[in-house]
Protein backbone atom coordinates (compact mmCIF):
# COMPACT_ATOMS: atom_id res chain seq x y z
CA UNK A 1 0.00 0.00 0.00
CA UNK A 2 2.71 2.73 1.08
CA UNK A 3 4.44 1.52 -2.34
CA UNK A 4 1.01 2.70 -4.13
CA UNK A 5 0.67 5.74 -2.55
CA UNK A 6 4.47 6.72 -3.11
CA UNK A 7 3.83 5.85 -6.88
CA UNK A 8 0.99 7.46 -7.04
CA UNK A 9 2.95 11.02 -5.36
CA UNK A 10 5.89 10.18 -7.92
CA UNK A 11 3.12 10.29 -10.90
CA UNK A 12 1.29 13.60 -9.26
CA UNK A 13 4.35 15.38 -9.37
CA UNK A 14 5.52 14.29 -12.68
CA UNK A 15 2.36 15.61 -14.36
CA UNK A 16 2.37 18.82 -12.14
CA UNK A 17 5.75 19.41 -13.18
CA UNK A 18 5.38 18.90 -16.85
CA UNK A 19 2.61 20.96 -16.95
CA UNK A 20 3.93 24.12 -14.70
CA UNK A 21 7.08 23.75 -17.45
CA UNK A 22 4.61 23.65 -20.36
CA UNK A 23 2.55 26.45 -19.08
CA UNK A 24 5.93 28.60 -18.80
CA UNK A 25 7.38 28.18 -21.85
CA UNK A 26 3.69 28.65 -24.58
CA UNK A 27 3.80 31.52 -22.80
CA UNK A 28 6.75 32.51 -24.15
CA UNK A 29 5.85 30.93 -27.46
CA UNK A 30 2.15 33.09 -26.92
CA UNK A 31 4.08 36.51 -26.40
CA UNK A 32 6.13 35.38 -29.67
CA UNK A 33 2.65 35.34 -31.79
CA UNK A 34 2.07 38.66 -29.71
CA UNK A 35 4.93 40.26 -31.34
CA UNK A 36 4.67 39.00 -35.18
CA UNK A 37 1.09 40.18 -35.01
CA UNK A 38 -0.07 36.56 -35.47
CA UNK A 39 -3.38 35.29 -32.85
CA UNK A 40 -2.34 32.51 -30.69
CA UNK A 41 -5.74 30.68 -30.75
CA UNK A 42 -6.95 27.80 -28.66
CA UNK A 43 -5.71 24.91 -31.38
CA UNK A 44 -2.55 26.37 -31.99
CA UNK A 45 -1.74 26.53 -27.68
CA UNK A 46 -2.80 22.74 -27.82
CA UNK A 47 -0.85 21.85 -30.27
CA UNK A 48 2.14 23.43 -28.87
CA UNK A 49 1.31 21.53 -24.63
CA UNK A 50 1.46 18.62 -27.38
CA UNK A 51 4.56 19.60 -28.37
CA UNK A 52 6.21 19.47 -24.97
CA UNK A 53 4.21 16.61 -23.43
CA UNK A 54 6.00 14.42 -25.89
CA UNK A 55 9.81 16.32 -25.84
CA UNK A 56 9.27 15.88 -21.99
CA UNK A 57 8.87 12.57 -22.83
CA UNK A 58 11.60 12.59 -25.38
CA UNK A 59 14.12 13.54 -23.19
CA UNK A 60 13.33 11.81 -20.32
CA UNK A 61 13.62 8.01 -21.99
CA UNK A 62 16.99 9.54 -23.72
CA UNK A 63 20.15 7.95 -22.89
CA UNK A 64 22.28 10.48 -23.70
CA UNK A 65 20.26 13.50 -21.99
CA UNK A 66 18.11 13.28 -18.84
CA UNK A 67 17.72 17.04 -17.96
CA UNK A 68 15.98 19.74 -20.50
CA UNK A 69 18.12 22.16 -19.04
CA UNK A 70 20.53 20.68 -21.07
CA UNK A 71 19.43 21.88 -23.81
CA UNK A 72 19.07 24.74 -25.92
CA UNK A 73 16.28 26.76 -24.54
CA UNK A 74 16.01 29.03 -27.40
CA UNK A 75 16.12 26.03 -29.81
CA UNK A 76 13.31 24.88 -27.89
CA UNK A 77 10.95 27.81 -27.54
CA UNK A 78 12.05 28.17 -31.64
CA UNK A 79 10.77 24.18 -31.99
CA UNK A 80 7.23 25.07 -30.02
CA UNK A 81 6.90 27.95 -32.00
CA UNK A 82 7.03 26.03 -35.04
CA UNK A 83 4.37 23.50 -34.23
CA UNK A 84 1.83 26.27 -32.72
CA UNK A 85 2.49 28.00 -35.97
CA UNK A 86 1.71 25.18 -38.36
CA UNK A 87 -0.99 23.65 -35.76
CA UNK A 88 0.36 20.38 -35.90
CA UNK A 89 -0.57 17.69 -33.61
CA UNK A 90 1.81 15.39 -31.93
CA UNK A 91 -1.52 13.44 -29.90
CA UNK A 92 -3.69 13.22 -33.14
CA UNK A 93 -4.43 9.62 -34.26
CA UNK A 94 -2.27 9.00 -37.17
CA UNK A 95 0.43 11.38 -35.90
CA UNK A 96 1.20 14.85 -37.45
CA UNK A 97 4.83 15.42 -35.97
CA UNK A 98 7.55 13.88 -34.42
CA UNK A 99 10.95 14.94 -32.56
CA UNK A 100 14.20 13.51 -32.28
CA UNK A 101 17.67 14.78 -30.04
CA UNK A 102 20.44 15.72 -32.28
CA UNK A 103 23.79 16.49 -31.17
CA UNK A 104 25.14 20.25 -32.49
CA UNK A 105 27.74 22.04 -32.22
CA UNK A 106 28.08 25.45 -30.28
CA UNK A 107 31.12 27.18 -30.35
CA UNK A 108 34.04 24.61 -29.27
CA UNK A 109 31.00 22.47 -27.61
CA UNK A 110 28.16 20.23 -28.64
CA UNK A 111 24.97 20.43 -27.47
CA UNK A 112 21.55 18.27 -27.69
CA UNK A 113 18.59 20.47 -29.21
CA UNK A 114 15.44 19.56 -30.64
CA UNK A 115 14.53 18.36 -34.15
CA UNK A 116 11.09 18.13 -35.49
CA UNK A 117 9.69 16.72 -38.71
CA UNK A 118 6.34 16.33 -40.26
CA UNK A 119 4.38 12.99 -40.12
CA UNK A 120 3.12 12.28 -43.62
CA UNK A 121 -0.72 13.25 -41.79
CA UNK A 122 0.95 16.21 -40.88
CA UNK A 123 1.38 17.40 -44.63
CA UNK A 124 -2.67 16.60 -45.20
CA UNK A 125 -3.33 19.02 -41.59
CA UNK A 126 -1.40 21.69 -43.62
CA UNK A 127 -2.79 21.27 -46.81
CA UNK A 128 -6.68 21.35 -45.02
CA UNK A 129 -5.61 24.09 -42.72
CA UNK A 130 -3.25 26.50 -45.62
CA UNK A 131 -4.36 24.74 -48.75
CA UNK A 132 -5.03 27.93 -51.01
CA UNK A 133 -8.91 28.08 -51.39
CA UNK A 134 -9.34 24.23 -50.18
CA UNK A 135 -12.33 23.05 -49.24
CA UNK A 136 -11.59 19.76 -48.49
CA UNK A 137 -8.99 17.19 -48.46
CA UNK A 138 -9.79 13.70 -49.80
CA UNK A 139 -8.17 10.30 -48.85
CA UNK A 140 -4.42 10.31 -50.95
CA UNK A 141 -4.83 6.85 -53.47
CA UNK A 142 -1.92 4.91 -53.05
CA UNK A 143 -1.66 3.70 -56.30
CA UNK A 144 0.61 0.19 -56.26
CA UNK A 145 3.13 -1.63 -59.14
CA UNK A 146 0.67 -3.31 -61.21
CA UNK A 147 -2.43 -1.16 -61.16
CA UNK A 148 -4.48 0.10 -63.80
CA UNK A 149 -4.05 4.37 -63.15
CA UNK A 150 -4.79 6.81 -65.96
CA UNK A 151 -3.86 10.34 -65.63
CA UNK A 152 -6.20 13.41 -65.66
CA UNK A 153 -6.73 15.07 -68.98
CA UNK A 154 -6.84 18.94 -69.28
CA UNK A 155 -9.01 20.77 -72.42
CA UNK A 156 -8.95 24.33 -71.17
CA UNK A 157 -9.88 24.79 -67.41
CA UNK A 158 -11.24 21.37 -67.52
CA UNK A 159 -10.06 18.28 -66.07
CA UNK A 160 -10.90 14.81 -66.73
CA UNK A 161 -10.23 13.13 -63.73
CA UNK A 162 -8.08 10.12 -63.24
CA UNK A 163 -8.90 6.79 -62.95
CA UNK A 164 -7.58 4.23 -60.46
CA UNK A 165 -8.18 0.24 -60.68
CA UNK A 166 -6.56 -1.77 -57.38
CA UNK A 167 -5.26 -4.93 -59.03
CA UNK A 168 -3.60 -5.97 -55.33
CA UNK A 169 -0.62 -7.58 -57.16
CA UNK A 170 2.23 -5.83 -55.27
CA UNK A 171 2.36 -4.23 -52.03
CA UNK A 172 5.07 -1.35 -53.77
CA UNK A 173 3.98 1.99 -54.21
CA UNK A 174 4.56 3.33 -57.11
CA UNK A 175 3.10 6.96 -57.06
CA UNK A 176 0.06 9.00 -54.40
CA UNK A 177 -2.41 10.79 -55.76
CA UNK A 178 -4.31 13.61 -53.71
CA UNK A 179 -7.78 14.67 -54.87
CA UNK A 180 -8.79 18.25 -53.33
CA UNK A 181 -11.64 20.33 -53.45
CA UNK A 182 -11.59 23.42 -53.89
CA UNK A 183 -13.93 26.19 -52.62
CA UNK A 184 -15.59 27.04 -56.31
CA UNK A 185 -16.44 23.34 -56.33
CA UNK A 186 -13.52 22.47 -58.71
CA UNK A 187 -11.30 19.89 -58.35
CA UNK A 188 -7.23 19.55 -58.10
CA UNK A 189 -4.88 16.36 -58.40
CA UNK A 190 -1.68 16.35 -56.17
CA UNK A 191 0.15 13.53 -58.28
CA UNK A 192 3.44 12.46 -56.67
CA UNK A 193 6.07 9.62 -58.87
CA UNK A 194 8.33 7.14 -56.77
CA UNK A 195 11.20 8.15 -58.89
CA UNK A 196 10.65 11.88 -57.02
CA UNK A 197 12.10 10.82 -53.61
CA UNK A 198 15.36 10.41 -55.59
CA UNK A 199 15.91 13.69 -54.64
CA UNK A 200 14.94 13.48 -51.23
CA UNK A 201 17.11 10.95 -50.35
CA UNK A 202 20.33 12.24 -51.72
CA UNK A 203 18.91 15.94 -49.64
CA UNK A 204 19.11 12.77 -46.47
CA UNK A 205 22.62 11.56 -47.59
CA UNK A 206 24.18 15.04 -48.31
CA UNK A 207 22.63 16.23 -44.67
CA UNK A 208 24.48 13.61 -42.79
CA UNK A 209 27.55 13.96 -44.42
CA UNK A 210 28.12 17.17 -43.44
CA UNK A 211 30.05 16.64 -40.09
CA UNK A 212 31.52 13.54 -42.07
CA UNK A 213 35.43 13.62 -41.90
CA UNK A 214 36.45 10.23 -42.89
CA UNK A 215 39.28 9.60 -40.64
CA UNK A 216 40.98 12.36 -42.26
CA UNK A 217 41.27 14.84 -39.35
CA UNK A 218 43.27 13.58 -36.42
CA UNK A 219 44.70 14.89 -33.74
CA UNK A 220 43.64 17.43 -31.06
CA UNK A 221 43.89 21.33 -30.81
CA UNK A 222 45.77 23.31 -28.00
CA UNK A 223 42.87 22.99 -25.28
CA UNK A 224 43.26 19.08 -25.77
CA UNK A 225 39.81 18.48 -27.64
CA UNK A 226 39.50 16.44 -31.01
CA UNK A 227 40.20 18.57 -33.86
CA UNK A 228 36.60 18.47 -36.17
CA UNK A 229 35.68 20.00 -39.44
CA UNK A 230 35.57 22.95 -38.58
CA UNK A 231 39.74 22.98 -37.89
CA UNK A 232 40.62 21.30 -40.83
CA UNK A 233 43.55 22.59 -43.56
CA UNK A 234 42.93 23.12 -47.28
CA UNK A 235 44.57 19.89 -48.16
CA UNK A 236 42.13 18.21 -45.53
CA UNK A 237 39.07 19.99 -46.87
CA UNK A 238 40.04 19.17 -50.14
CA UNK A 239 40.25 15.54 -49.44
CA UNK A 240 36.79 15.21 -47.56
CA UNK A 241 34.98 17.24 -50.62
CA UNK A 242 36.78 14.28 -53.22
CA UNK A 243 35.27 11.62 -50.56
CA UNK A 244 31.94 13.10 -50.65
CA UNK A 245 31.96 13.75 -54.50
CA UNK A 246 32.70 9.61 -54.67
CA UNK A 247 29.99 8.88 -52.62
CA UNK A 248 27.45 11.89 -55.01
CA UNK A 249 28.88 10.62 -58.00
CA UNK A 250 27.57 7.06 -56.88
CA UNK A 251 24.32 8.00 -55.76
CA UNK A 252 23.30 9.89 -59.06
CA UNK A 253 24.48 6.42 -60.72
CA UNK A 254 21.46 4.98 -59.37
CA UNK A 255 18.30 4.20 -61.12
CA UNK A 256 15.92 3.86 -59.06
CA UNK A 257 15.53 4.98 -55.14
CA UNK A 258 15.94 1.34 -54.06
CA UNK A 259 19.80 1.53 -55.78
CA UNK A 260 20.42 4.61 -53.87
CA UNK A 261 19.33 2.95 -50.56
CA UNK A 262 21.52 -0.09 -51.17
CA UNK A 263 24.22 1.92 -52.63
CA UNK A 264 27.32 0.25 -50.44
CA UNK A 265 29.48 3.81 -50.77
CA UNK A 266 26.05 5.46 -49.61
CA UNK A 267 24.24 2.83 -47.05
CA UNK A 268 26.51 4.16 -44.25
CA UNK A 269 25.11 7.47 -44.37
CA UNK A 270 21.55 6.46 -44.35
CA UNK A 271 19.46 6.83 -41.25
CA UNK A 272 17.98 4.05 -39.59
CA UNK A 273 14.55 4.75 -40.73
CA UNK A 274 15.42 4.63 -44.58
CA UNK A 275 17.39 1.08 -44.05
CA UNK A 276 14.53 -0.19 -41.85
CA UNK A 277 11.24 1.32 -42.80
CA UNK A 278 12.25 1.74 -46.25
CA UNK A 279 9.07 1.48 -47.90
CA UNK A 280 7.33 3.49 -45.34
CA UNK A 281 9.94 6.12 -45.59
CA UNK A 282 9.26 6.28 -49.71
CA UNK A 283 5.75 6.72 -49.16
CA UNK A 284 5.68 9.53 -46.96
CA UNK A 285 8.21 11.62 -48.96
CA UNK A 286 5.89 10.68 -51.75
CA UNK A 287 3.10 12.50 -49.56
CA UNK A 288 4.88 14.99 -48.76
CA UNK A 289 6.40 15.96 -52.60
CA UNK A 290 2.67 15.61 -53.97
CA UNK A 291 1.51 18.13 -51.11
CA UNK A 292 4.20 20.17 -51.58
CA UNK A 293 3.36 21.86 -54.84
CA UNK A 294 0.51 23.44 -53.50
CA UNK A 295 -0.15 26.79 -52.48
CA UNK A 296 -0.44 27.57 -49.27
CA UNK A 297 -1.49 30.95 -47.42
CA UNK A 298 0.80 31.26 -43.80
CA UNK A 299 1.00 33.15 -41.88
CA UNK A 300 4.75 35.00 -40.88
CA UNK A 301 5.36 32.50 -38.41
CA UNK A 302 4.28 29.59 -40.36
CA UNK A 303 5.95 30.54 -43.61
CA UNK A 304 9.07 30.42 -41.78
CA UNK A 305 8.71 27.82 -39.70
CA UNK A 306 8.35 25.85 -42.84
CA UNK A 307 10.81 27.11 -44.34
CA UNK A 308 13.74 26.34 -41.54
CA UNK A 309 12.39 22.54 -41.91
CA UNK A 310 13.38 22.34 -45.56
CA UNK A 311 16.21 20.40 -45.95
CA UNK A 312 18.14 21.99 -48.83
CA UNK A 313 17.30 25.71 -46.44
CA UNK A 314 19.07 23.29 -43.94
CA UNK A 315 21.87 22.49 -46.25
CA UNK A 316 22.42 26.22 -47.16
CA UNK A 317 22.42 27.59 -43.79
CA UNK A 318 25.38 24.75 -43.02
CA UNK A 319 27.47 26.10 -45.74
CA UNK A 320 26.80 29.47 -45.09
CA UNK A 321 27.95 28.63 -41.46
CA UNK A 322 31.13 27.03 -42.58
CA UNK A 323 32.07 29.56 -44.80
CA UNK A 324 31.18 32.70 -42.89
CA UNK A 325 34.75 33.73 -42.52
CA UNK A 326 35.85 32.97 -46.13
CA UNK A 327 33.78 34.07 -48.46
CA UNK A 328 30.21 35.34 -49.37
CA UNK A 329 27.57 32.55 -50.32
CA UNK A 330 25.71 32.98 -53.24
CA UNK A 331 22.53 31.28 -54.96
CA UNK A 332 21.84 30.89 -57.91
CA UNK A 333 20.39 33.52 -58.82
CA UNK A 334 23.42 35.80 -57.55
CA UNK A 335 21.70 36.88 -54.87
CA UNK A 336 23.48 36.38 -51.69
CA UNK A 337 21.56 34.51 -48.95
CA UNK A 338 21.66 35.58 -45.05
CA UNK A 339 19.61 34.19 -42.23
CA UNK A 340 16.60 36.38 -41.51
CA UNK A 341 15.08 34.86 -38.77
CA UNK A 342 15.57 37.20 -35.44
CA UNK A 343 17.24 36.23 -32.33
CA UNK A 344 14.76 34.71 -29.72
CA UNK A 345 14.83 36.53 -26.26
CA UNK A 346 17.62 35.36 -23.65
CA UNK A 347 14.69 33.92 -21.50
CA UNK A 348 14.63 30.60 -19.84
CA UNK A 349 12.70 28.10 -18.82
CA UNK A 350 13.57 26.18 -15.63
CA UNK A 351 13.06 22.59 -16.40
CA UNK A 352 11.01 20.67 -13.70
CA UNK A 353 13.60 17.76 -13.07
Amino acid sequence: MAGEKKEVAKTSEYTTAISQWSNELTGLVSRDFEACGVQFDEYSKQCAMAAMTNIFQLVKDSDKIKDLNNLDSSNLREIVGRVASLKLNANAVPREVYFQLRTKKAGENYIQVVEMGIEGDGNDALLRNFGEDVDMVYPCWLVKEGDDFTYPRHRGVEITPPEWTEKGESSKVIRVVYPVKLKNGTFQYLIAERDSVKTNLFAHIRNNLMNETFGIITGKKSNGKDRTRYDATSEEKEKITEKKEEIYEALRNCETVEDMISCKEARPYISAAWLDTSESMIVRKMRNNAIRKFPKNFNALGSRSLMKMDETYQQVQEDIQENANSEDFIDADGVEITDAEPTPESETVKAPF
